[in-house]
């Protein structure tokens, strides 16, 4: 009964599917050619090679979704992000093994995702070096995974496509390929020091600035090395327009606190342009035109998007009227390998004024079975709606043979031949997406109508060693969001938790379909539980059962004040 709730959100925690992503592409119209779609002349950018920047910098392209850099000092070097996965960086860390044995004396992660971090213990584990990243990585590793964690990991599935057979993957817009899957093994490591917004090393012969900057996440920073004049940029800077919006669900990216964070990087006058994804740039000039390119692209976006506001334009209205100009549309730095425009507009509105667009039509919508029954009241009869989605796909007009193909399975959801034609006409649409995203998305969710594939086949299955990495307050801010309404609207208890192995104590209130927690003893606290850390993440996680957590209770590895059936009842508060 607990495993329901917690071992998918727990799960997600040390997974951290917390990549970036984007949405829509751009048409003029519902008529679509061949000749458009993913560029496979774009993969080329991912080749798989060991860079050499400059002398003692190096950057691994290729060996996973992420780049990993290497800084050779006059002893030691540094690793700047890690990869993915601990196969992946192995592979890479023999690869920088060919170019020195200096130990590692420093690892920096430039932001949370998973593709940065994930590979951490291979270039770790010898000489355990310390581990920089700017503090906000704490509350996003440990906070914002737990929150939205189930429909966060579906949409993440289907954006890069992980249940794709592998003959369907092109490339992922910023990199080659992802390499986190249930062949490859996580090896995260927590950062050991942590700085709010500049922090300056001196490694050996060469000064290392920290610097933050926020932009694809609040917690990114870049690193420069002054004697190198070389810049490291993480996910703020690479070739395919900025991520603004992630189509798995992401918080607003401000589009202008990232161009601030451009322009900072902007004053450095580098030499040397080092990004976490796709190759790197050299020569003062080339770096320079390709920040101003890419800051003035989000600049322009931003501004046209709010211009167009300010018009009263719907967010429909304002993907069809803002586009590029020409010298920044056909910028090699900006082109929508990634993500799409339409997708980074709607989330500007958003970001802005919230959900509503303003024409007074979408205020209080029909719900779509609603609309789809006084549709097909026009149509006469739901078969002659089933023929227009027909014809709306041998006319090639796929996107209004999606919504018609919705209003029929609003009615009924279960009509196989709507879904075999949306599913058709998502494959359609699959074949004409720039973006990697929305390529994947739409193939998916092609696959999942036919019943051919299942995103929830891909889930990870958490162990107690990666339990025993997870902190323990990670694990009980999760409960609020879980809590099961119906099950809990007559209940007003409060539940405490302490620790022999700890001084931690948390207080949960569970009030009438609320629960309050509280990182403090409640003097109000009618059930108290006492064990160890280890115990009762196992026991959320779903790694104990019923008979395991009934004996942990008769041996005293946990022990209730209050009675433990109400124990138990607690856990089941939290199951659907």
């Amino acid at each position: 009964m607990i495993k329901v709730f917690f071992t998918k959100t727990l799960a997600f925690l040390l997974v951290l599917f917390v990549f970036s992503t984007c949405s829509e592409t751009e048409q003029s119209n519902n008529t679509f050619d061949n000749d458009q779609g993913m560029s496979f002349e774009h993969k080329n950018e991912f080749r798989k090679e060991l860079i050499q920047v400059t002398e003692g910098i190096y950057v691994g392209v290729g060996y996973g979704l992420a780049n990993s850099i290497m800084v050779e000092t006059s002893d030691n070097v540094v690793i700047i992000d890690t990869l993915g996965s601990q196969e992946n960086a192995q592979e890479l860390y023999d690869k920088f093994r060919e170019v020195t044995d200096k130990p590692v004396k420093a690892i920096i992660y430039t932001h949370n995702h998973l593709d940065h971090l994930g590979g951490a213990t291979v270039f770790y584990n010898e000489s355990k070096p310390e581990i920089y990243a700017q503090e906000n990585i704490i509350y996003n590793l440990d906070n914002i995974a737990t929150t939205i964690r189930p429909i966060i990991f579906e949409r993440s599935a289907r954006q890069f496509g992980i249940p794709l057979p592998e003959k369907e993957i092109i490339h992922q817009g910023i990199g080659g390929f992802l390499e986190i899957n249930s062949s490859t093994t996580l090896g995260i490591v927590r950062p050991s020091i942590l700085f709010d917004e500049k922090l300056t090393l001196e490694i050996d012969n060469l000064t290392f600035e920290l610097v933050h900057v926020p932009g694809e996440t609040d917690d990114h920073l870049y690193v420069y090395i002054p004697e190198k004049e070389a810049v490291m940029v993480g996910d703020n800077f690479y070739r395919s327009f900025a991520n603004l919006y992630a189509i798995r669900g992401t918080k607003f990216r401000n589009p202008m606190e990232w161009v601030r964070s451009l322009d900072k990087i902007r004053t450095l006058d580098a030499m040397y342009l080092v990004p976490s994804h796709s190759r790197p740039i050299s020569g003062n000039e080339n770096v320079k035109k390709a920040l101003t390119d890419y800051r003035d692209g989000i600049q322009f976006l931003h501004d046209q998007t709010i211009r167009n506001i300010n018009k009263g334009l719907t967010p429909d209205e304002i993907v069809q009227k803002v586009k590029l100009p020409e010298h920044l549309a056909n910028s090699p730095y900006l082109k929508p390998f990634y993500g799409s425009l339409s997708s980074y507009i709607r989330s500007t509105f958003s970001g802005y004024l919230g959900w509503f667009s303003g024409n007074i039509t979408d205020l209080h919508p029909l719900s779509p079975e609603e609309r789809a029954i006084k549709i097909s009241n026009l149509a006469s009869k739901q078969v002659k709606l089933l023929d227009e989605v027909k014809l709306a796909i041998s006319n090639r007009e796929y996107q209004w043979a999606l919504e018609l193909a919705d209003m029929i399975l609003a009615i009924d959801p279960e009509d196989k031949d709507a879904k075999n034609l949306k599913a058709d006409a998502s494959d359609k649409l699959a074949l004409v997406q720039t973006a990697s995203n929305d390529y994947y998305f739409y193939k998916t969710v092609a696959g999942e109508l036919r019943n051919e594939i299942d995103v929830q086949d891909t889930s990870t299955t958490i162990t107690s060693a990666q339990l025993q990495a997870t902190p323990l307050k990670a694990i009980f801010r999760s409960l609020p969001v879980n809590l099961n309404p119906e099950k809990s609207a007559d209940i007003n208890k409060v539940y405490e938790f302490r620790f022999s192995d700890t001084d931690e104590i948390y207080s949960v209130h569970i009030r009438k379909g609320v629960a309050e927690l509280n990182n403090a003893p409640s003097s109000n606290s009618e059930v108290v539980v006492v064990t160890d850390q280890q115990t009762i993440k196992e026991v959320f996680a779903g790694l104990k059962n019923v008979a395991s957590i009934t004996l942990a209770l008769t041996n005293g590895t946990i022990q209730i004040e209050g009675g433990r059936l109400e124990f138990l009842k607690f856990l089941g508060l939290f199951t659907d």
